[in-house]
Parts: structure tokens; C-alpha cells; sequence
């Protein structure tokens, strides 16, 4: 059983009864039978480590000659299908060792050699002399049938060639059609992709309106509330005028939202000078209710950098969440106080938000404080969109944001943004 199994396949492959190549994927001979070296007049230290087409050129006298090119192309097939072709008798003249070229016709036959994995290992290039048969000029037949039989036996080997050349068109077309589909299906993933991302962004524009809605509104019910209960007219005539700025400072954040979303399709958010000053007056003032009902302190220093150069509808947004966000996590047992204030570092402005409320646990929360959908408290209108809206527009605007808290002592939030021109923003 040994002896069976322990073939000398170099030998066996030296001597056996058919003319066959070896190439590796680039075209590399790698061996070659005895019986090809005797039908190609080679040798093996004539074609190990060449090039097939450049041990085997095609005669440069016949200028019909097109057996390399054939060869090529059912090479390219089975290397790019993995898988046998049986090519039609090839005129492919041999070069003798004197330098001249010998007419030869061949029937030729390439076969894939696959590793486990699948991958081309080798190529087996088998080859049957038929140049006896082909041109079989000097034959006389010695009966009408047997000129018959010469004729068909021609006709055969034409068309064959023909089969050859129409499974070449053939094989071309489906490559491609193979093309067309592969740039149809990458059509299609880019606008599933685009379709994804659109998806994506309608579910994050919802959740920004709805959050960026909801304080408004929410203070607007508490004027109204406050007006119904209270029986002082004087005290009604200013809750009224604080509830008609409250609704302007909710049609203008409407609007801004709106525009935002024509920024979106632009690609491009303009930038302007915004005067920190009055725009942080009329947040307060679209938050009276939640500040009258809790009494809160609000005090604002721009003193020392009262302008900042950037997107106005992003400044506003920002302000809006972090001065809402210090109403909203009061502590239960003391007055809210929040101030806010901006100072100049070089090229940039730092906008500092501090209050005195419940403060966040920094060591349990510090990876998920600007996530999606992320809360720290248990307030009923926690609903984690504040944070990750800010974030998601300083980063636009290029800038950063960082945080100090202590539980039950308060929180900071620093904002720092480039005090130029941003240009456009997506």
C-alpha cells in the first residue's frame, strides 16, 4: 500500500504519453512534459521560468497568424472562471533551432489546477499535434469517398474554428453584461446607502424639532396657566406681553428650523456676527415661564468677547440647550442660579454655561454625555437629544465642547468656537 502511495510524480509527469505545460497564473512555465519538448523542439532549460508567449511568439512572417492572441484569451477565461476550455485547432508554428519556423497545427486544451480554497494554482496547458491531419497536402485519394471524407474532415476543422471565434464574441459579451450588472448593483448599494442616510437624518431632524419645540412650548403653558390663575390685572398684562415675546421667540425658532433644512440641502450654512448679548436676553425671555415658576437667577457677562462670527441658527440652538437644559436639572432644595458668560483665547471664544443643579456623575457617565438618547436624571422630559444636538453643531462649526460636574454641587459647560469664517458645513 506504501509503494502505491509513494508515486515519483516527477516522473511519471516527465514521461507521460501527451504533450502537456505547466504555468503558474502569470503565465510562468513551471514544467513541461517530454513529449511537448520533442513536438516544440525545446528543451527545458529553453522554457522553465519564461513567459509562454514569449517562449512561443507567433511567426513573424505569417501575418495571419493569431495563435497567440487565441491562447491568451482562453488563458484569461479559465483564469478569470476557474474552469476548463477546449479551444479549436490553433495554426501556431514553432520555432526550430536554427531560428526558422515550422508550420504546426494544434488542438489545445487548458485546465484550472485550484488550491482548497479556490484559488489558481496552476494552469494545465495540454496540447495535441494535428499538423499531420491539417495538412495532409501531398494525400491522394484513391476513391471518391475517400475524397469525401477529406472534405468533411476540412469542413470539421473550419468549423470548429468558427465555434472558437463565436464562443470568443460570446464570452466578451458576457463579460460585459457581468460589467453592466456589477455597476447596476453598486448604483443600487450607493442609493440604498444614500436612502440610509437620508433616513438617518429625517429620524435626527425630527428628534431636533421635536426637542428644540418642546421648552417653547412648555413655557408658553406655563404662562398661560400662570394668567388664568391669577387675578391681579397688572400682573396679567405683563405675563401677556411675556407670553406674545414667548410666541415670537417660538415662530422664530420655527422658522430657523425650517431654514435649516434648505442649509441641509445646500450643504451650506452662512455664517454672521452675533451679538451673544441679545441673543441670550431673548432665550431668557422664551423661558420665562420655567423662570418665574422657579424663581431662577440668570445673570450674563459678554463683556469681554460680545460677538462671535459663525452660524446664527447654531449659536441660538446651542445657548437654548445648555441654558434649558440648567432650568430643567434644578435641584428641588435651592434657588436655580445659572450664569453665563464669554472671554476671548486667541482666535477663538469660550462660552461658558454654569449652574447650581444636580450635576452629573462624570466617572459613570463621561463616554455617553453627548450619545443619542443618553439621560442622566430621571426627569420626565429627559429625552436625550440636548446634548447630542449641541455637540453634533459645535462639531460642525469645527469647535469643541468639554464639561465639569460635581452631583448635588452643579455643572459647567464650555464651549469653544472659531471666531472666523467657517465657509461651509454639512
Amino acid at each position: 500500500m506504501n509503494e502505491v502511495l509513494n508515486f515519483d510524480y516527477q516522473t511519471l509527469f516527465k514521461n507521460i504519453p501527451d504533450c502537456y505545460l505547466i504555468l503558474l497564473p502569470d503565465y510562468t512555465i513551471a514544467d513541461a512534459s517530454d513529449l511537448y519538448l520533442k513536438y516544440s523542439m525545446t528543451t527545458k532549460e529553453d522554457l522553465l521560468g519564461k513567459n509562454i508567449f514569449t517562449a512561443f511568439p507567433n511567426n513573424p512572417s505569417d501575418i495571419h497568424a493569431n495563435g497567440e492572441q487565441n491562447l491568451k484569451k482562453s488563458l484569461e477565461f479559465v483564469i478569470r472562471n476557474k474552469i476548463p476550455q477546449s479551444m479549436a485547432v490553433q495554426k501556431y508554428d514553432i520555432q526550430k533551432p536554427d531560428g526558422n519556423y515550422e508550420v504546426r497545427y494544434w488542438s489545445p486544451v487548458n485546465s484550472p489546477v485550484l488550491s482548497s480554497t479556490g484559488e489558481l494554482l496552476y494552469i494545465i496547458h495540454k496540447v495535441t499535434d494535428v499538423t499531420e491531419f491539417i495538412t495532409y497536402n501531398n494525400y491522394k485519394p484513391t476513391s471518391g469517398i475517400d475524397e469525401r471524407l477529406r472534405v468533411m474532415e476540412i469542413e470539421i476543422i473550419e468549423r470548429a474554428k468558427e465555434i472558437h471565434e463565436l464562443n470568443s464574441q460570446l464570452d466578451h459579451k458576457v463579460m460585459e453584461r457581468t460589467d453592466h450588472l456589477k455597476r447596476a448593483n453598486e448604483i443600487i448599494e450607493q442609493t440604498n446607502a444614500t436612502l440610509t442616510v437620508q433616513k438617518k437624518q429625517l429620524q435626527d431632524f425630527c428628534n431636533i424639532i421635536s426637542h428644540n419645540l418642546r421648552a417653547p412650548l412648555i413655557n408658553m403653558s406655563m404662562l398661560v396657566e400662570m394668567i388664568t390663575d391669577n387675578p391681579n390685572e397688572d400682573e396679567k398684562t405683563l405675563l401677556l406681553d411675556k407670553l406674545n415675546k414667548a410666541t415670537q421667540n417660538l415662530s422664530d425658532i420655527f422658522n430657523e428650523l425650517v431654514e435649516s433644512i434648505q442649509i441641509k440641502e445646500d450643504n451650506e450654512i452662512p455664517s454672521d456676527t452675533n451679538d451673544l448679548n441679545h441673543i441670550t436676553t431673548k432665550i431668557v425671555e422664551s423661558l420665562q415661564g420655567e423662570v418665574k415658576k422657579s424663581n431662577a437667577l440668570i445673570t450674563f457677562d459678554f463683556s469681554l468677547a460680545p460677538h462671535i462670527y459663525c452660524p446664527s441658527s447654531y449659536i441660538k440652538s446651542i445657548l437654548h440647550n445648555l441654558i434649558s437644559n440648567s432650568l430643567k436639572y434644578k435641584a428641588s432644595d435651592r434657588v436655580p442660579e445659572i450664569n453665563i458668560r464669554s472671554i476671548s483665547n486667541g482666535d477663538s471664544i469660550i462660552i461658558s454655561v454654569s449652574d447650581n443643579g444636580l450635576g452629573i456623575d462624570l466617572k459613570e457617565h463621561q463616554n455617553n454625555l453627548f450619545k443619542i438618547r443618553k439621560v442622566f436624571h430621571s426627569h420626565p422630559d429627559a429625552k436625550g437629544f440636548g446634548l447630542f444636538i449641541t455637540k453634533s453643531q459645535i462639531d460642525a462649526m469645527g469647535g469643541k465642547i468639554s464639561v465639569e460636574s460635581t452631583p448635588n454641587i452643579g455643572t459647567t459647560f464650555y464651549v469653544e468656537l472659531k471666531n472666523k469664517t467657517y465657509g461651509n458645513y454639512e
